[in-house]
């Protein structure tokens, strides 16, 4: 079957139109598990300062959720913001009290500052 141009031209922009769309939904749906994921990390951090396992395991586990939806976000200003936070959280050095202290007290800084990023970078001021 031979379609003629003006056929393969309608087909070719609804496909372009189609990968837009998907890639604006894929960046909402970043941006959504972002923000829940440093929210849920702001809220932990302080409450597990005296549990130094658990707080990391919390840290460890918010950073492989923004791995994930990095991969996904369709938008490079995005991915960077939610793999630099990702990359916050791990390489917090959390061995006995005083260090998840410190360590949850930068994690919160960290995430005031790539949540602006995050913000930005998602259409927000």
């Amino acid at each position: 079957m031979v379609l003629p141009l003006s056929a393969v031209a309608v087909l070719l922009t609804g496909c372009g139109e189609l990968q837009e769309v998907s890639g604006t939904v894929d960046k909402a749906q970043a941006c959504l598990e972002a923000t829940k994921v440093a929210g849920e990390i702001a809220s932990k951090a302080v409450s597990l300062a005296n549990n130094p396992q658990e707080l990391e395991k919390a840290l460890n586990d918010a950073a492989t959720k923004l791995e994930d939806s990095a991969a996904k976000a369709g938008d490079t200003t995005l991915r960077e913001a939610m793999e630099g936070l990702a990359k916050s959280y791990q390489s917090l050095d959390i061995s006995d009290v005083n260090s998840a202290i410190d360590a949850a007290q930068r994690a919160a800084a960290d995430t005031a500052k790539y949540l602006g990023d995050i913000t930005r970078a998602c259409g927000g001021s």
